[in-house]
């Protein structure tokens, strides 16, 4: 029997219809970000397992789940031909063709709730701010399962040997930014 995650497919509809009208910049990396937050920050059960990749937390099944997505046509994936490259995700008329069959999984009160917040926090911001927080947050909930503590400096270093692109003032501003929102744990 082939294992059909309905509610993932979902969730990869709903979070490109709402984040249409918002994100400046909504690809492939954004999604993989967004649904790593959703899942790490929000404990909404996506069901993937995000390891550390070159552009922060990853999961291939994450894109495995958005072709599929896009072969139902609910979404398109559309290859952007500037300086920057990369994809953009948009909605298509069928993109709600998918959600009655993970209505109960979208509408609980703590996947909307969830969804609400994310959007409103993280939608609007670009790939590369998206990349610095996710992978924030991976380094924060990582020292944490070791039983190492959460310092804003070790969190900056390590964000910082992983990420050498961001300045340290750019990953101490991000660090904060997520322990005040509670999305991560450090002492200062």
């Amino acid at each position: 029997m082939i294992d059909i995650n309905w509610n993932r497919y979902a969730l990869i509809a709903e979070l490109t219809k709402r984040i249409h009208s918002v994100s400046p910049q909504f690809g492939k990396t954004a999604l993989q970000k967004l649904v790593f937050f959703t899942q790490e920050v929000y404990k909404v059960d996506c069901g993937y397992d995000f390891k550390l990749y070159s552009y922060g937390p990853f999961d291939s099944q994450l894109l495995s789940d958005l072709d599929m997505v896009a072969h139902w046509g609910c979404v398109s994936i559309i290859r952007v031909n500037d300086s920057l490259g990369g994809y953009r995700i948009d909605p298509t008329e069928s993109v709600d063709s998918i959600r009655d069959r993970a209505v109960e999984f979208l509408d609980t009160e703590s996947t909307r709730n969830a969804l609400n917040d994310l959007i409103s926090t993280y939608g609007s911001m670009t790939a590369r701010d998206l990349e610095l927080r996710a992978t924030t947050v991976y380094v924060a909930q990582d020292l944490h399962a070791k039983g190492e503590q959460s310092t804003l400096e070790r969190v900056r270093h390590l964000v910082g040997q992983l990420k050498p692109k961001f300045s340290s003032d750019e990953i101490e501003r991000a660090a904060i930014e997520l322990n005040e929102r509670h999305h991560i744990q450090i002492t200062t």
